[in-house]
């Protein structure tokens, strides 16, 4: 589809968000490693219940961990997903999803679950557990994008965009920077997604409103696509609930380094299928 105008006005709107940017953590002026205490930003489910938490460091992220297994083991489905992701791409070749080794696990061991979720958060993934109690099992999955049928059963409606967080890496994959951007005060931008394929993107504020509607497609590997989106047409489906939605997509080998963009949404209205 052609771009219109409008549509590269509203894209590039966020040239005109306020920016923040967030200086990577190098505790004592050093190069971080996978062993320093970082903060995380978890969002995670319990059975339908969404909830975040921020941990300032590894103890307390081992605690959340236990947590979560005990809910897992009293019959609730988990899934979380660490939203910083100056956490996880502070250890090199981590970060994007891209490897595909272990996604999955079945064990009896909770320390050896608890190792494979630390995993599994390293490479910047959302992490499925159950617990069959009959067998003593524990599962596991692990995706770069939702599957296919959540995003169908919580897209369609209308989201409030939140902020862009666009993370900078050199090509050995050390954190260069890591920067949000949020509308300004009195500015708001509107994603809506209908059944038909269709989404409409509105940015108001104080003065006007302004809107443009393009297409969307899920692509057979739970992506979504659409040319409204900014960056790029290809998106991850981090998380999507009938509360939040996050995305994410990267650019590798920039003449300035990697690029990795976080996308996240709050819901306004949900029409279910």
């Amino acid at each position: 589809m052609k771009r219109t105008s409008k549509l590269i006005m509203l894209l590039t709107a966020l040239a005109f968000f306020s920016a923040a940017c967030e200086k990577p953590e190098t505790p004592n002026g050093g190069s971080s490693d996978n062993n320093d205490p970082r903060e995380r930003v978890i969002v995670y489910s319990v059975g339908k219940n969404e909830n975040r938490q921020t941990l300032n460091n590894d103890a307390e992220w081992d605690a959340m961990l236990d947590k979560l297994c005990n809910q897992a083991q009293d019959g609730s489905e988990v899934v979380f997903f660490n939203m910083s992701q100056t956490t996880y791409l502070q250890s090199k070749g981590k970060g994007n999803g891209n490897s595909t080794s272990n996604r999955t696990i079945n064990t009896t061991s909770r320390e050896e679950m608890k190792k494979w979720m630390k995993d599994m958060e390293k490479q910047g993934l959302t992490v499925r557990v159950t617990y069959n109690d009959s067998t003593r099992t524990w599962h596991g999955e692990a995706y770069a994008t939702a599957p296919t049928t959540d995003t169908d059963d919580n897209l369609i409606g209308t989201w409030r965009f939140n902020c862009m967080v666009v993370t900078q890496t050199d090509g050995n994959d050390h954190l260069l920077s890591s920067d949000l951007f949020a509308p300004e005060e009195g500015s708001t931008m509107y994603y809506t997604f209908y059944n038909n394929g269709t989404l409409t993107i509105t940015i108001v504020n104080s003065i006007d409103s302004v809107s443009d509607s393009g297409t969307w497609t899920l692509s057979d590997n739970g992506e979504l696509c659409s040319e409204m989106m900014p960056n790029g047409v290809n998106w991850n489906v981090n998380w999507i609930t009938s509360n939040t939605m996050i995305l994410s997509r990267s650019d590798l080998g920039t003449e300035e380094g990697n690029y990795f963009y976080q996308l996240q949404f709050d819901a306004i209205t949900s029409e279910k299928k």
